[in-house]
């Protein structure tokens, strides 16, 4: 089993890009190098950035959220914009795509 969760995020405006990236950036490395993590991967969809990272367990991915870069970017989100949220533990990693359309229909807004 895995945990997957997809993030995407609107900026309010260009004017927030440059923090938005920073931020971005920084929690991109912090996932890629946690403990737990299978996947991470990110695209822009129709002006939404979305982020896609699979974890071995929910508590790798909890551990992941509450420390370091990603908590400095959840504690300036919605300063900089507004996202939906999806998460959910599959039998197997699934493709970003599947991922993409259970986030459409399921993701709530944070």
């Amino acid at each position: 089993m895995v945990y997957v969760s997809m993030t995407g995020f609107r900026p309010h405006g260009i004017a927030q890009l440059p923090r938005f990236w920073w931020r971005t950036l920084q929690s991109l490395a912090q996932a890629r190098r946690a403990s737990g993590v299978v996947a991470v991967e990110a695209r822009v969809v129709a002006g939404t950035y979305h982020t896609l990272t699979a974890w071995s367990d929910l508590v790798s991915m909890r551990s992941f959220v509450a420390s370091g870069a990603h908590l400095k970017a959840m504690k300036n989100f919605r300063k900089l914009g507004t996202g939906r949220i999806f998460g959910y533990a599959p039998d197997q990693l699934p493709d970003w795509d599947t991922v993409y359309e259970l986030w459409t229909r399921h993701g709530r807004e944070v």
